[in-house]
């Protein structure tokens, strides 16, 4: 967490590390899914270790009544180093499918 204090007065990686674990219920990305279900997403992943936590977002999106998502998963690293005009276009595609 060293890296990610920025300006926050009177922090420290500790206190920013037991935050986070206390509040890990509260602070997850799933406790978003209504509000995620009612958009158009575009939810891509790559080999970085993240998409069956990608995964389980769009599943419970989908859950709460989710049905505008488009998924893509690129054989690539966190960056898409090799796979940015693949990840162009599909971003793309995507954009000009929207109503």
């Amino acid at each position: 967490m060293a890296d990610d204090m920025e300006s926050l007065a009177g922090v420290t990686p500790q206190t920013m590390a037991d935050e986070i674990t206390a509040n890990a219920e509260a602070f997850s990305i799933g406790n978003a899914a209504p509000g995620l279900a009612r958009l158009p997403l575009l939810v891509i992943t790559s080999d970085d270790g993240l998409a069956p936590a990608v995964a389980a977002l769009v599943e419970a999106i989908e859950a709460q009544g989710g049905k505008n998502i488009k998924t893509a998963h690129f054989a690539t690293d966190h960056s898409y180093s090799d796979h940015r005009m693949a990840l162009e276009s599909e971003v793309l595609q995507w954009l000009a499918g929207l109503k």
